[in-house]
């Protein structure tokens, strides 16, 4: 599809994005008094705090809007995929539990939840869609004959991760291609510090660190093999070395970092008048919204400090 298809999509989303806070109304946001008066604020612009799913029906109004106006129905596979991926954890350790998964599911997502849930629970693989198939059975196989549930976890996570790719170059916008394999990349060091502090070894990394041309998967396991310091060293050689600070500090400090060096990938599509990334932009950039503003909220409800409720906010698409 030519990318001037996407001029009416882009032109609604301009007009969308002035409704969206800014840095610095967050952080204006953050020196409010108290829960009451924050709700006061977030009431001007339309949020009824009022209602327990106020966030996540913003969430799903955006997505309904974006859908509405992209003009490729598959322009966002890439991106939904991994809600699918998730879904299918929860269904494969609800059913080993034998414990009730409603309410832990994700939308909107690439599948309908309900049918891989009923494919999940009835066992038949065969019918699950394709991209899910070879993660559902590694990771029941792991669950039933070893209980080792971050190991499953992990597999199913390199799958989405990797499948979210595959299905970016199927659609061929090489701005989307470049932001997911970079944040495909960044995930990958998260893994792997985590696997460190874990004492993991290669063999579990191998398994749960997913391929990417961003980052060079057999040198970055050889380094965390060796330790904190040694990959450390390793990302100050890669184009990931500004993430390698935040790493020995606490994770949410890292996590912010991330999403704003992968959000870098989509800087052009911001400016672009045509092509999809604008668009997936906008829906990150809506996304992160309602997330600062959960938190903020649960913050304020709790009383914490701005500086512990900042920390666990991110900017990176604000």
């Amino acid at each position: 599809m030519k990318d001037t298809a996407y001029a009416f999509a882009v032109g609604s989303i301009r007009a969308k994005e002035g409704e969206l806070f800014t840095r610095e109304e967050l952080n204006g946001l953050l020196t409010v008094k108290d829960e009451r008066e924050l709700h006061r604020r977030l009431s001007e612009r339309g949020f009824d705090l009022s209602s327990p799913t106020c966030f996540r029906d913003r969430e799903l109004a955006v997505w309904d809007f974006v859908k509405n106006v992209l003009p490729d129905e598959h322009a966002f596979d890439a991106i939904l995929i991994r809600n699918d991926f998730h879904n299918l954890k929860v269904f494969l350790k609800a059913h080993i539990a034998e414990k009730d998964p409603t309410g832990l599911t994700k939308v909107p997502s690439l599948y309908d939840p309900e049918e891989i849930r009923a494919r999940v629970l009835s066992r038949e693989n065969d019918k699950l869609p394709e991209p899910l198939r070879h993660a559902d059975r590694s990771g029941w196989r792991i669950l039933t004959k070893t209980g080792f549930a971050q190991l499953a976890d992990a597999v199913v996570d390199r799958a989405a991760l990797e499948w979210g790719m595959k299905l970016a170059r199927a659609y061929g916008d090489g701005t989307v291609i470049r932001y997911l394999e970079t944040d495909v990349a960044a995930t990958d060091i998260r893994v792997l510090w985590r696997c460190i502090g874990a004492h993991k070894e290669k063999s579990f990394m191998n398994r749960a660190v997913a391929e990417t041309p961003a980052l060079d998967k057999e040198a970055a396991m050889t380094a965390a093999e060796a330790g904190q310091s040694a990959f450390l060293d390793f990302l100050k050689h890669t184009p990931f070395s500004s993430l390698a600070d935040f790493l020995p500090d606490r994770e949410s400090a890292f996590e912010s970092a991330a999403d704003a060096f992968a959000a870098g990938a989509l800087a052009d599509g911001k400016a672009s008048a045509f092509g999809v990334s604008p668009v997936l932009r906008y829906y990150f950039a809506s996304l992160t919204e309602a997330r600062n503003l959960r938190i903020l909220s649960s913050g304020k409800k709790n009383g914490l400090p701005e500086d512990k409720i900042r920390e666990r906010m991110r900017f990176g698409y604000v």
